[in-house]
């Protein structure tokens, strides 16, 4: 029975280790940018998920708070409750130039619903005042 063992230098590995962390990092977010339904990305989520879930069992389980198990196992995203406080909601400001581009925009959706009533109105009348035979 011969057993050999093989000597890896620590600073190769650690840079391979490094730079395949790197390329995965850089593929996630390709693939999250450009296909965010996807398998890849759903994947992910999924991964991400279950470690978020392995961890709060576990953080539970440590602190004995069996009760807080549940919640955190059948967790639901609707119910995350990271609604905005009033405070954070009057603390927020939208960027420069957004406000403006949005009231151009309502604007112009006032003008089309304006001219859209203006030729109801109009057939209306020209329908209504005419007998059909």
């Amino acid at each position: 029975f011969n057993t050999s063992s093989l000597e890896i230098s620590l600073i190769p590995a650690i840079f391979v280790l490094i730079l395949v962390s790197l390329i995965g990092m850089l593929i996630t977010a390709h693939q999250m940018e450009h296909d965010p339904e996807g398998n890849y990305a759903n994947c992910c989520r999924v991964s991400l998920h279950s470690v978020s879930c392995v961890y709060g069992v576990i953080y539970n389980l440590y602190h004995c708070r069996l009760s807080e198990i549940p919640q955190v196992v059948f967790a639901s995203e609707m119910e995350d409750g990271e609604d905005y406080t009033d405070e954070e909601l009057e603390r927020m400001r939208l960027r420069p130039g957004i406000e403006r581009a949005l009231d151009v925009e309502h604007r112009k959706a006032l003008r089309k619903v304006g001219i859209e009533m203006n030729k109801i109105k109009v057939g209306g009348k020209s329908n209504n005042g005419s007998i059909q035979r």
